[in-house]
């Protein structure tokens, strides 16, 4: 017997992500992703790619646990990331611990335009899985030529993208976790060029929402070609937040590309 697709439950549109990421069900779904391990991850970055003199430019921030690491390691650092929500809660956070960060709502798509950023982060960062969100191919294209604008000549981006293979391969199609008064009901699938996970659950004016979340399912050598477009090239692929060896099982794809001097 065919099985029959609840259309509801994976119905989506091209900025699924605006809404989404300003929610209080996001946040309260995502909200105990680890400092600490942001913190492993940034430390490791500094010692193989560091210098505390650096600027950073932390792209797709969230709520700021990357920048706070980058700031505790005495370096310049910036953030921007498309959700206030996300941007205000960096903000207050970093006040709290007395760093010095600057925070900005910003669309991933929109930082090619920002001209006072151009050419001026020797690093910059996008962490996370925090790319490949978009319907339209040009737009992951806006992106990397916007990380390549934000780069001096030299500089070093660090892209952070899940393995595809692993993802595949290890694919949950079901599960359901309670966080608070909440029970999220969560659905993956593989559709087309898109990995999907369907978020569904009540809030608490009883009514049933559901949020779907795409990205494109990019192999690592799709993304060295993509970067080498906008020049930059990739020098180094990582596996994990370790930083150790690449291969179809790691759990990450962390890309390091140059920019190339004019």
């Amino acid at each position: 017997m065919k099985r029959e697709i609840n259309y509801e439950l994976w119905k989506t549109d091209d900025d699924w992500f605006a809404s989404w990421f300003n929610s209080h069900a996001y946040h309260l779904l995502y909200g105990n992703r680890d400092e600490d391990e942001a913190k492993d991850l940034i430390n490791q970055l500094h010692i193989h790619l560091g210098n505390s003199g650096f600027k950073v430019l932390d792209a797709g921030c969230g709520a700021g646990r990357h920048v706070f690491a980058w700031a505790q390691l005495g370096y310049d650092v910036a953030g921007f990331d498309l959700s206030p929500q996300s941007i205000e809660m960096a903000q207050k956070r970093s006040k709290k611990l007395k760093l010095s960060t600057f925070f900005k709502v910003l669309d991933l798509r929109d930082l090619r335009n920002e001209t006072a950023w151009h050419d001026q982060f020797d690093l910059v960062t996008n962490l996370f899985t925090s790319f490949g969100y978009f319907s339209d191919k040009q737009d992951h294209y806006k992106v990397v030529e916007g990380f390549s604008k934000a780069l001096k000549p030299n500089g070093v981006l660090v892209l952070d993208y899940l393995n595809l293979q692993m993802t595949i391969d290890n694919l949950t199609p079901t599960e359901s976790i309670t966080k608070g008064a909440y029970t999220f009901e969560i659905n993956r699938r593989i559709s087309g060029d898109f990995i999907q996970k369907s978020i569904s659950f009540i809030e608490s004016d009883g009514e049933r929402h559901t949020h779907v979340e795409q990205v494109y399912a990019w192999s690592h050598k799709e993304l060295s070609v993509l970067l080498g477009k906008v020049g930059l090239i990739v020098e180094s692929i990582y596996g994990d937040y370790e930083l150790g060896m690449h291969s179809s099982s790691s759990p990450r794809c962390i890309l390091v590309a140059r920019k190339m001097e004019v």
